[in-house]
């Protein structure tokens, strides 16, 4: 395990998770993220950075065959490295069989890279963390901008509120970080869960989820100590 978090802190992701959970399941959420794992336990990294590849570089079924099969063959190095392996080749099948519900047709992907900073809502520092940044033109050539989130978990999907709860957290991350690459439009924030392959349109009202957000982020702040 790596260190505790003195700081509430939560990944977009268990944010969106948190609006729609018990009280039990927030409870843990909160425990899991004031007590996070050690980054090389994370399960998905490769499935993401081939999906950012694929998507970035001219979407060719080529580049996920490769990275499957890379996967696949590689020699792990422990029971964990073999399952982690295993879950990213089948999150890069499933988002093989489901790519098509992003319709990317008129936008073009670039890597959001790491110079995107955590945002704060409420007492609370949320990692947002976008793969990819999205840009398209309208029909006056006016360039707008976006993000996409990838969501990798295999026994928990989102549903509607979770996903569109974790969109309107993107869209005012873009709207905060991407106006000096154009305009936000929200039909290009999203957020594409990779086993169930569905996506996640920002929605256009946003201001009762963004409510919802700032009380639960006050909420997981008061109550990080006891946690």
């Amino acid at each position: 395990m790596t260190d505790i978090r003195a700081n509430p802190s939560v990944s977009v992701n268990k944010l969106g998770q948190y609006l729609t959970a018990t009280p039990a399941l927030r409870k843990r959420i909160i425990h899991a993220q004031k007590h996070p794992v050690d980054p090389q336990y994370l399960r998905y990294p490769e499935a993401a950075q081939a999906i950012v590849e694929y998507l970035c570089g001219g979407r060719d079924e080529v580049i996920l065959r490769y990275h499957q099969r890379r996967m696949l063959n590689a020699k792990p190095e422990s029971d964990f490295d073999a399952h982690r392996l295993s879950l990213c080749a089948e999150a890069l099948q499933h988002f093989l069989m489901a790519a098509d519900e992003l319709s990317l047709t008129n936008a073009v992907a670039s890597p959001a890279g790491p110079e995107f900073p955590p945002m704060a809502l409420s007492g609370v520092t949320i990692n947002v963390r976008p793969e990819l940044l999205l840009r398209s033109a309208d029909r006056h050539g006016q360039m707008h901008s976006g993000l996409l989130k990838l969501y990798f978990s295999k026994h928990t999907p989102l549903n509607e509120q979770s996903g569109q709860y974790i969109a309107t957290v993107l869209h005012l991350y873009a709207e905060e970080h991407l106006q000096q690459k154009g305009p936000v439009d929200h039909r290009l924030v999203r957020v594409f869960d990779v086993f169930a392959g569905k996506v996640y349109v920002a929605p256009k009202a946003q201001q009762r989820r963004l409510d919802n957000l700032a009380l639960a982020c006050e909420e997981i702040a008061a109550c990080w100590d006891v946690n």
